[in-house]
């Protein structure tokens, strides 16, 4: 059977498009569980901020258990694929890191309200830039809303911006990963 060539360059086209979904796919299935981690975190932190907690400690603890859970999640999401840690992760977060403790040494926030916009800002470039790398558009497009409604929240309900970012957020970023584990 002799193949002509626009069936070689449909088939090559087919393959192409084939691995871009089996990436986004890919980055999906691995990103759901902390979206929902990270939604329950936010959901708790903004809600106590909005009931006047002494947030600083309780955002300390949050983060931290936020990143254990993140780490045992993606630990037991690799289990049975033969992969090892990935030191590019520990590194990307000291390096992001290193990025905010710079950014707060030269531009300190000058309310709560400014710390409270600027961490979901900076997780909806790192959402749109894994979808960018993906080719997930639905990780881009969570990136992009999170920063949106994050934005509109700042400016437009700062009177109320902690409850709005506890329900907008902590549910926006739950109902994101179940809207990616669906895919």
């Amino acid at each position: 059977m002799t193949v002509t060539k626009q069936e070689a360059e449909d088939a090559l086209r087919d393959i192409a498009r084939t691995e871009r979904r089996t990436v986004s796919l890919k980055s999906y299935q691995m990103s759901w569980p902390h979206l929902i981690i990270w939604g329950v975190v936010w959901g708790i932190g903004y809600g106590a901020m909005a009931l006047s907690v002494n947030w600083a400690p309780l955002w300390a603890v949050l983060t931290l258990s936020g990143c254990a859970a993140s780490f045992a999640a993606g630990y037991l999401m690799s289990r049975g694929r033969n992969k090892s840690f990935d030191a590019r992760f520990l590194w990307t977060f000291l390096a992001i890191f290193a990025f905010v403790s710079a950014v707060f040494a030269i531009l300190p926030p000058l309310s709560g309200a400014q710390y409270g916009a600027f961490f979901p800002i900076l997780v909806a470039l790192y959402y749109a830039l894994i979808g960018i790398w993906s080719r997930g558009w639905r990780m881009l497009a969570l990136g992009a809303l999170l920063a949106a409604l994050t934005l509109y929240g700042f400016f437009h309900q700062a009177a109320h911006f902690e409850s709005y970012m506890a329900a907008v957020g902590g549910a926006g970023l739950i109902l994101g990963g179940l809207w990616l584990r669906s895919a």
